[in-house]
């Protein structure tokens, strides 16, 4: 009973008090936009890549 409570009087503090800004909090969601971006994208270059040299020297066509 008494961790029940205790469990109780820490969710009411902690959804009442606001959280403690990280000083940093800036500069890692930078970083981790960066990495999504990154890791859903950069997939992508190497085929766009090939798909333009191979319009660009004619051997798109004979496929």
């Amino acid at each position: 009973m008494a961790f029940h409570t205790h469990a109780l009087h820490s969710l009411r503090r902690y959804s009442t008090q606001l959280p403690t800004r990280d000083p940093h909090y800036r500069l890692k969601a930078t970083l981790m936009t960066g990495y999504l971006v990154g890791a859903f994208t950069l997939p992508f270059v190497p085929p766009l890549l090939e798909s333009r040299r191979t319009k660009a020297d004619g051997s798109y066509l004979t496929r």
